[in-house]
């Protein structure tokens, strides 16, 4: 009875005009104020002050947590209802519910969640461990409600259109969340956990696994690996979000954070706070690279198991031959490394200019005031990244793994 009542109060608003000026933003699985949508609705509110931004949260909790000042709704709730049937545009990083009808006008502008390395939507096909509670056609339908998809390189355009073969226009606007890395600062990560200015933080960032029940392996010995970095180095540890709740914390890293051995930063709400503060970063395959990329800062790639990762999840590069820096498949190949200098010589320079030249092609620190002004505002597209919606433009080739 509820879930008609609530269907006949959206169908309601739905016969009323759609409302020019309000803008309905959601990240992260409405989990608050995040990501691209987030740095989208802060440039609406400078370069757009007229339009009305609410944002879709998932329930009272998350609600507390939010800015001041900011409008919400709870996911399901009549007001969720109301503002979703009648509102122009929708931003968000991730689909919207199956229930919520896409009406004719209305402006569906899709973030994503970082450039992929790794296989999604249509290419998930074949790789079933990967897509295991994943309805590929019920993605792929939700998708089709994209009106325009942001990207940041023609990697990325790529991608997205071979992984979701829907009506939707690709937008070389860069990735809004990312301006900030663009124009620099320190994000107060440092002060807030108290590591002293003159340290080297070297952030480890791994991804889950889809060959183990539960996405978690242990990869390197962080402990082990802290002390080999030696004195005058922080290691930073911050899992995968679905990780975030799972045995690879409870059982090791939290224990190793509250000896101060390392600082947990899983729980950060803004990742580029987190990226600001790390001189270098270590990852296996986590897209996570190709944010951190934009800072020009070292990357080392730990790629012990990539055959098996491959295999598993599918890739749409070779990260391990065309990687951002230097590449390690052990853990002592990785600890000397570090105590050789390695990890920021020259040929880390190299490497890591040519992988930024791929796929940070387009950020340049103006994204999100290029999809308020081109996407919202209607005005015409310009900067490095021009590409007007709808007009084609070259073409890269994907390089499968």
């Amino acid at each position: 009875a509820a879930a008609r009542a609530g269907a006949g109060w959206a169908a309601l608003h739905a016969r009323r005009p759609l409302d020019e000026g309000l803008v309905v933003y959601s990240a992260s699985s409405h989990r608050g104020v995040l990501g691209d949508p987030a740095a989208v609705y802060h440039a609406a509110r400078e370069f757009a002050p007229h339009l009305r931004g609410v944002w879709v949260v998932r329930d009272q909790e998350t609600a507390a947590g939010l800015p001041d000042g900011v409008e919400h709704v709870i996911v399901g709730s009549r007001r969720y209802r109301e503002v979703t049937a009648r509102a122009k545009f929708f931003v968000n990083d991730v689909n919207w519910p199956g229930t919520l009808a896409k009406r004719p006008g209305s402006v569906h502008i899709h973030t994503h969640q970082g450039t992929p390395l790794k296989y999604l939507g249509a290419d998930l096909r074949d790789k079933p461990g990967a897509r295991l509670g994943f309805d590929v056609p019920r993605m792929l339908r939700r998708a089709d409600r994209w009106d325009y998809s942001l990207v940041a390189s023609r990697h990325a355009e790529l991608v997205w259109e071979r992984a979701y073969p829907c009506h939707f226009t690709s937008v070389r606007t860069g990735s809004p969340r990312n301006d900030v890395l663009v124009r620099g600062g320190s994000g107060g990560f440092r002060e807030r956990h108290g590591i002293p200015a003159d340290h080297t933080v070297v952030l480890y960032a791994p991804t889950r696994r889809d060959y183990r029940r539960g996405g978690h392996v242990d990869r390197i010995d962080l402990a082990r690996f802290a002390a080999d970095l030696g004195e005058g180095y922080t290691l930073v540890v911050r899992l995968h979000p679905s990780l975030a709740n799972g045995p690879a914390r409870g059982m090791g890293l939290a224990e190793l954070a509250r000896r101060r051995i390392v600082v947990d930063a899983t729980d950060e709400p803004h990742l580029a706070d987190v990226l600001l503060a790390a001189d270098a970063l270590v990852t296996d395959y986590s897209s996570l690279m190709f944010d951190y990329a934009v800072l020009d800062r070292p990357i080392v790639i730990h790629a012990d198991d990539w055959p098996a990762f491959t295999a598993s999840r599918g890739t749409y590069l070779d990260i391990t031959a065309e990687p951002p820096g230097h590449v390690t498949r052990t853990c002592r190949e990785l600890s000397g490394l570090f105590g050789s200098e390695g990890w920021r010589d020259e040929e880390s320079a190299r490497l890591r200019a040519a992988f930024r030249a791929r796929f940070c092609e387009f950020e340049d620190g103006r994204a999100a005031e290029r999809v308020v002004r081109t996407l919202l505002l209607g005005e015409p597209m310009s900067g490095p990244a021009s590409r007007v919606p709808g007009q084609s433009g070259s073409r890269d080739a994907l390089s499968p793994a």
